[in-house]
């Protein structure tokens, strides 16, 4: 699956063509976590493949309360000549990636929104992939779990995501494969309903998103990465039982208290 396949291409014009001239016709949410040195290039290598095929773009950089030189070095960035609005949010107490997510995306002004990670473990040409086929879904996932996809992970980075994948099936039942990738797409309007109704704002915020996007009737994409997806951010205990208690919480939101209010409704009729 290319990129640049012909269909892929005229369907990205497609969602272009339908916004007015000098709007976005995408915004895209980058959140960045001490990544002095690492942020710009990110944020200049995304507007750089949305510009080189036409995409006129809003970018969003989240500084997460990094306490250190990330959101000097983003606003240094020099986005395309086809990079309509540029903005570098910040505040100073670290909340979770989530919160940085849900920040950008509140925020946005395009009609389809993305989110990639800012630490450029993935490849911005993955944006050609997802946002085409918001035309007909409301959703797209990058899956390192697709059969088409190619990852470079440690060993101990394989086993935890694995292991994360399966408790949250058993779990939560959301149906996607691949939950924490950092590269998706979304119809806006429909994100922002869902994001208000958030609850976990860390690394777990992903699986609540989804669920909620899913009650909500999404349509829900999931597609390879175009290039190998790298995992190098080494990963602390703590962030580990943040995400196994965020989990717990998830499931506890949508999945024990939904139960209960639909066996409550069934003993008043």
């Amino acid at each position: 699956m290319g990129v640049a396949a012909p269909s892929f291409l005229r369907a990205l014009r497609a969602l272009c063509s339908a916004v007015p001239e000098g709007r976005p016709c995408v915004t895209v949410v980058i959140p960045a976590y001490r990544l002095e040195g690492v942020i710009r290039s990110t944020v200049e290598g995304v507007s750089r493949v949305l510009g080189g095929h036409g995409v006129p773009h809003e970018l969003i950089i989240v500084d997460d309360g990094s306490g250190d030189g990330t959101a000097e070095d983003a606003v240094r960035a020099c986005p395309s000549g086809l990079c309509v609005r540029m903005s570098v949010l910040s505040y100073c107490r670290n909340r979770g990636k989530g919160f940085a997510l849900s920040v950008g995306a509140l925020h946005a002004t395009a009609p389809y929104t993305a989110f990639i990670d800012g630490d450029g473990d993935i490849c911005p040409q993955q944006l050609l992939l997802i946002l085409p086929p918001l035309i007909r879904w409301d959703a797209v996932i990058t899956s390192k779990y697709h059969p088409q996809a190619r990852l470079d992970a440690s060993p101990l980075r394989k086993v935890l995501g694995n292991a994360f994948r399966l408790l949250t099936t058993l779990l939560t039942g959301v149906g996607i494969r691949d939950t924490q990738t950092g590269c998706k797409a979304f119809k806006t309007k429909l994100l922002k309903e869902a994001v208000r109704r958030v609850y976990v704002k860390r690394y777990a915020m992903d699986v609540e998103l989804l669920i909620i996007l899913k009650h909500l009737g999404a349509k829900i994409l999931e597609v390879p990465a175009v290039s190998e997806i790298r995992l190098r951010t080494p990963f602390k205990l703590t962030n580990i039982a943040r995400m196994l208690l965020d989990l717990l919480t998830i499931t506890y939101r949508h999945t024990v208290i939904t139960l209960n209010s639909k066996t409550l409704s069934l003993v008043e009729k």
